[in-house]
């Protein structure tokens, strides 16, 4: 069967939360938005009889690196060939655009169909978890209009830059508007709501102290149940979220393909910023 894919649009934002809905997942209204507003030519969708059934969206910084993620489809129509068309889609439009590198974070099952498409293992990365004692809080945000402090202007950039591996400073700026946001010195972090629980990230720091002091303060602005993805080699980011009792509940791979592999520092990256961005 033939499914025609189409650009996704503001319009189309209600339908993909009924898509995240169906598939358990934790995005906001905001989040799409924000994928949308960073790479309006460079998120897809898939339609049966005027049904939104599947999504992917490219985020790309700059053209050293570019990003995949919210592969969604609906469970009624996979084992079609969607998921396969939607990432050739993505990786053809981001080749227009002379990416170097794209990367994009899978599932067990997602890792099957990416190898088929060229995708390597860089690492892999847990996500982790923990129960909120009051999920009906929505206390530190402010969905409609941010706290002023709860803004980029004072992420440390170079530090960021080390840890991920390219700049990002536009992408922060708009995960910032929706997010609590803490920077001290040598470190950076952000924490925001999703609609299953908070989500932790990113984090980057100089130091495990710098970066346990960060974590302290991010983790006390919520009591919500929270989800914080970590990268495996970062033992000290582990040994963090034991002690706050989290507990792991998903293993996920970072994979890539392009011309080179753009490198990162994971022993400055406490917490990526979201396994559909990187």
């Amino acid at each position: 069967m033939n499914h025609e894919i189409r650009p996704l649009n503001a319009s189309d934002i209600p339908a993909a939360l009924k898509l995240c809905r169906a598939s358990g997942w934790n995005q906001l209204s905001e989040d799409w938005e924000r994928l949308i507003e960073h790479e309006p030519g460079g998120c897809f969708c898939v339609e049966v009889d005027s049904e939104l059934i599947a999504t992917a969206t490219t985020t790309c910084y700059g053209s050293d690196l570019a990003w995949i993620g919210m592969m969604l489809v609906h469970e009624q129509h996979r084992r079609q060939g969607i998921a396969n068309a939607l990432i050739t889609t993505c990786v053809d439009y981001l080749r227009s655009r002379n990416i170097r590198c794209i990367k994009l974070d899978a599932t067990p099952e997602g890792k099957l169909v990416y190898c088929k498409l060229g995708f390597r293992d860089e690492w892999s990365f847990h996500r982790w978890r923990r129960e909120g004692t009051d999920n009906g809080s929505h206390h530190f945000l402010s969905r409609k209009r941010p706290p002023e402090s709860d803004s980029s202007e004072g992420w440390n950039l170079e530090l960021d830059r080390l840890a991920f591996g390219v700049e990002r400073s536009q992408w922060l700026s708009r995960l910032a508007a929706h997010s609590r946001v803490r920077n001290l010195s040598q470190a950076s972090g952000m924490i925001r709501e999703g609609y299953l629980a908070d989500y932790l990230g990113p984090v980057v720091a100089s130091t495990p102290e710098r970066a346990q002091q960060i974590l302290h303060e991010l983790l006390s602005a919520t009591r919500r149940t929270t989800f914080w993805d970590i990268p495996q080699p970062n033992s000290h980011a582990t040994s963090f979220a034991r002690s706050y009792n989290f507990e792991p509940v998903r293993n996920l791979t970072r994979m890539w393909t392009g011309q080179e592999l753009v490198p990162c520092d994971l022993s400055l990256q406490y917490a990526i910023s979201d396994p559909g961005t990187g």
